[in-house]
């Protein structure tokens, strides 16, 4: 049956019924379609590179705050009063032992009398007396010796002349002793009578006895002056023991003198060599005892750092050795711009905000972004200690706070959109 109808109608019938009847589009796309479709495969080219090639980096900011590299040094008053003068000034370079305050502690009696002046008047009227008195023992002593020296000199002139006498006595003697040798020679010959020698012999024996009175003069001339000379010595002996004691008590009431302007007047002096950062008390402002009067920063090469506070979340990607942006908030970043450093250090272990050493100073900044969670500290050696404000290099003053910029790490996009597959991957 299907063969014998197939003869019924024409070959050209069937090709007709196997193609379609509504036929091809004969309308051509517009350039707007083409532009189109190019600029939609562009877009998505873009985007395909976007998220494969580029890499995009995180950042953190963090607070911190200047430091001194030495620490700080806080002059503290030892006792109650007044500053009376302050000799240095807000940054300047001191010396070790420079006098840097003259506090005053005056104080009154019941009559508004000031009491360090009477004290004061008294311990002068005492040094007054003292070296009075030993103008008077210096005087009485030179009298005295000028009077010995007298006497030795009138007992040498003494001395003198009787050893002139004994001598001229000696010769006496002995003409007179040669006389009655020769006298007895005589009388042996019977010359002369007996009594004639004996008279001869008398007087040989009256010069002898008047020889040996002059001897004893004599002596006795030199014992009165050897007791004159060791008077002499006794006197300047003793002058010197009284001057010296008369010295101790001047040492002991000047020492005195110090140690009370000492409580009354102190001068406080500088224990280092270094910078003096800021001034607390001003001239004629009154102080107590352990008030902070000024800070000193040490001398060094490089007197400031900056400490950074980090967060746990961000400690993981922080090395030594990273760049860091440092923005000050006492010059605007916008007008200054901003100061580079390099991360030298990070400590090993997390405090809390209570217990950083600047804490004071932060205390709202950190409570505010890191309240309640442990902070690393991170050490920043900057470029340079100084910023250029108008032309003009001005130093880093401890204290001072600023935000950090530091990158954390690099990764590609299509990383960081794969981020929640990763951590999906990793918590299975």
């Amino acid at each position: 049956m299907i063969s014998k109808a197939k003869h019924l109608y024409r070959p050209e019938y069937f090709e007709a019924q196997k193609s379609d009847h509504q036929g091809s589009i004969l309308i051509d796309a517009s350039l707007n379609q083409h532009l189109f479709v190019a600029a939609s495969v562009f877009v998505l080219m873009t985007i395909i590179c976007f998220v494969v090639f580029t890499e995009y980096t995180r950042r953190d900011t963090l607070n911190g705050v200047v430091s001194p590299t030495g620490g700080i040094v806080k002059i503290q008053a030892n006792d109650e009063g007044y500053a009376e003068k302050v000799l240095v000034t807000e940054g300047e370079k001191i010396l070790a032992g420079a006098p840097l305050y003259e506090i005053k502690t005056e104080r009154y009696d019941q009559f508004g009398q000031g009491v360090k002046k009477r004290i004061v008047t008294t311990i002068e009227n005492q040094i007054a007396l003292l070296n009075e008195r030993r103008s008077k023992e210096i005087e009485k002593s030179q009298h005295q010796l000028e009077v010995i020296d007298d006497d030795l000199v009138r007992l040498s002139e003494e001395a003198n002349i009787l050893k002139v006498v004994v001598d001229l006595s000696e010769q006496e003697l002995s003409l007179a002793q040669s006389l009655v040798d020769k006298q007895q020679v005589l009388v042996n010959k019977q010359f002369i009578s007996s009594i004639e020698l004996q008279r001869q012999r008398l007087e040989l024996i009256t010069l002898e006895a008047k020889v040996q009175n002059q001897r004893l003069s004599l002596q006795r001339l030199g014992r009165e002056k050897a007791n004159r000379e060791e008077t002499r010595e006794t006197l300047q002996l003793d002058l010197e023991i009284a001057l010296q004691d008369i010295d101790r008590q001047l040492q002991q009431i000047v020492q005195n003198k110090m140690e009370y302007f000492f409580q009354t007047d102190t001068q406080i002096v500088s224990p280092i060599n270094g910078v003096v950062a800021s001034i607390f008390v001003k001239e004629g402002h009154s102080v107590n005892k352990g008030q902070p009067l000024l800070v000193l920063i040490p001398e060094g090469e490089e007197p400031v750092f900056v400490e950074l506070y980090a967060p746990s979340r961000s400690i993981g990607f922080i090395q030594e050795g990273q760049d860091v942006r440092l923005r000050f908030d006492a010059f605007p970043y916008e007008k200054f711009g901003v100061q580079q450093g390099v991360i030298s250090s990070i400590s090993k272990s997390a405090v809390t905000a209570e217990m950083l050493p600047n804490s004071p100073l932060i205390q709202s900044q950190l409570s505010r972004t890191h309240g309640g969670v442990g902070l690393y500290q991170v050490r920043v050696k900057l470029d340079k200690p100084t910023i250029t404000v108008y032309g003009e290099e001005q130093m880093f003053v401890p204290g001072m706070t600023l935000t950090a910029d530091i990158e954390l790490d690099t990764r590609k996009v299509y990383e960081w959109l794969l981020e929640p597959l990763y951590t999906i991957k990793g918590r299975m």
